[in-house]
């Protein structure tokens, strides 16, 4: 019969369970004996400035997830709608008109508690929507 092969982490078990050596502590590469001498510790680095917060990891936070003033909700909406605004907000786009769904729908809900309130949503999408200057030319 053959012998079983020894486990490779049998070496990591057997070391952890040993006392580790005590290790001195480190003495000074150059030791003086003369009382007289004086010794000027060499800096190791120039000392970083002191920053008032530390520098976080990753991309900054400059997106609306990250900006109080906007909150995160989930709406459903018919599939065909949402495929016809992804259409109509691509030919804007192309037209040089930057807005992206939550700014549109923001926008709609703002327009339609004016209406609730009395006020005439007329004059406000007058000045949201680029169609009234390609219709009137």
């Amino acid at each position: 019969m053959s012998k079983p092969k020894p486990s490779p982490f049998k070496k990591l078990f057997e070391t952890k369970d040993e006392p580790e050596p005590e290790q001195e502590p480190e003495q000074p590469l150059e030791a003086t004996t003369e009382s007289n001498v004086t010794q000027t510790p060499t800096p190791l680095a120039a000392p970083a400035p002191t920053q008032e917060e530390p520098r976080k990891r990753g991309r900054p936070a400059t997106g609306k997830r990250s900006d109080d003033a906007w909150i995160g909700r989930t709406y459903y909406v018919k599939r065909s709608t949402d495929l016809d605004v992804e259409e109509e907000l691509l030919k804007l786009k192309r037209r040089g008109v930057e807005i992206d769904k939550s700014e549109l729908v923001d926008f709609l809900m703002a327009v339609w508690v004016k209406w609730q309130q009395g006020e005439n949503i007329n004059l406000l999408i007058d000045e949201f929507t680029p169609r009234r200057n390609s219709k009137l030319d």
